[in-house]
């Protein structure tokens, strides 16, 4: 086994390792924050009145030490809270075990989340803290191991440098120079490593086999795919907004399906 076949499963497996890291590391309580309450016998003016100054849109409902339901800011009218109460759903709850990735995809189904640590509810997460730095780390977790295994799908389909077929000439200078500067560094790498993720979609569109082989249906909607992926990427690394030109549900989205090429390049 030569030196870059032998370093490029070396990172592999390195990049193996970082993925249980983001799945089983890193949890809900991450980003979540501590629900504050009210009681079933406070005014509920009162208590929209703290929720306003606050800048909360809910407030858990304690009653007898246990947190029985929660009351909506949006919902508060004249009387007592108690008349107010919404009962938690299942599709609320979680335990503070939960993986941060299951929570993001849960945000398809609900607007907020409740943790359960131990039998109590005792913190919150809403779609205001998938802004937060864990959620960040995560999300470029991903998009970086999934470039890590495009490589190594066209380094599978393309042994020995064949993929330059499928770039111009400036893009293969860009990536020798980025390999010229990284071997005075004494870093074992190849040239293929040297590729950005506009190189990597531009082979894998326009190599039929590896089309097909990761189930992306036409080069239109695999262009789509990797200029929303590139957008999550550029905002995720210049600390921009998440979901600034779009909603939550279209990032989730891109999420789920780059998990699916994911997957299916790991089966590869």
């Amino acid at each position: 086994m030569n030196s870059t076949s032998s370093g490029f499963k070396k990172r592999l497996s390195q990049y193996h390792d970082l993925r249980l890291l983001y799945e089983q590391d890193i949890k809900v309580n991450h980003i979540s924050e501590v629900l504050d309450i009210c009681h079933p016998h406070d005014d509920a003016q009162i208590i929209k009145s703290y929720m306003e100054e606050k800048d909360y849109d809910v407030l858990g409902v304690e009653e007898d030490e246990r947190v029985i339901g929660y009351v909506r800011k949006e919902g508060l009218k004249d009387g007592f809270c108690r008349n107010y109460i919404n009962h938690f759903s299942p599709k609320e709850l979680v335990s503070e075990s939960t993986p941060l990735i299951k929570i993001l995809y849960l945000f398809r189904e609900t607007e907020r989340i409740f943790v359960l640590e131990e039998n109590r509810v005792t913190r919150l997460v809403t779609k205001a803290d998938l802004q937060k730095p864990p959620i960040r780390m995560l999300l470029f977790g991903i998009i970086t191991l999934l470039e890590m295994h495009l490589l190594k799908v066209i380094n599978h389909y393309l042994p020995q440098d064949a993929w330059k077929k499928h770039l111009d000439n400036g893009r293969i200078q860009k990536a020798e120079v980025i390999y010229t500067e990284r071997r005075i560094k004494n870093e074992a790498i190849g040239l293929i490593d040297c590729l950005q993720i506009c190189d990597k979609r531009d082979i894998i569109l326009n190599e039929l086999n590896i089309r097909k082989q990761l189930k992306i249906p036409s080069k239109t909607k695999g262009k789509d795919y990797f200029k929303r992926l590139e957008k999550l990427r550029n905002n995720l690394a210049h600390a921009q907004e998440l979901n600034a030109e779009g909603s939550w549900d279209d990032m989730i989205l891109l999420i789920e399906e780059t998990e699916e090429i994911f997957e299916t390049c790991e089966g590869i």
